[in-house]
């Protein structure tokens, strides 16, 4: 699939929204820092600048606030971002 305008065109593989919960899912699991954590839930978004059409919310648990664990689950969500849309 591919989205936004010449500049921004990108590439997505194409996931339902409960497949792309798996994969955040396992990607969280390699991070000991974020052990037990789970997304609050995903939801479907009109695309941003990037293409992307989905965001996380996350809990407000005691080990998804703190900074180690904050910044990968920033990054883990970032990378997957790029490379997922949720089918529609």
């Amino acid at each position: 699939m591919q989205i936004g305008s010449p500049d921004t065109l990108v590439r997505r593989h194409l996931l339902t929204l409960e497949s792309l919960r798996v994969l955040v899912h396992i990607e969280i699991y390699a991070y000991t820092e974020c052990h037990g954590v789970q997304v609050r839930r995903l939801f479907v978004t009109e695309p941003d600048a990037t293409g992307c059409n989905w965001q996380a919310e996350w809990p407000t648990v005691h080990a998804a606030t703190e900074a180690p664990c904050r910044t990968q689950l920033r990054g883990v969500v970032e990378q997957i971002r790029q490379r997922y849309n949720v089918v529609q």
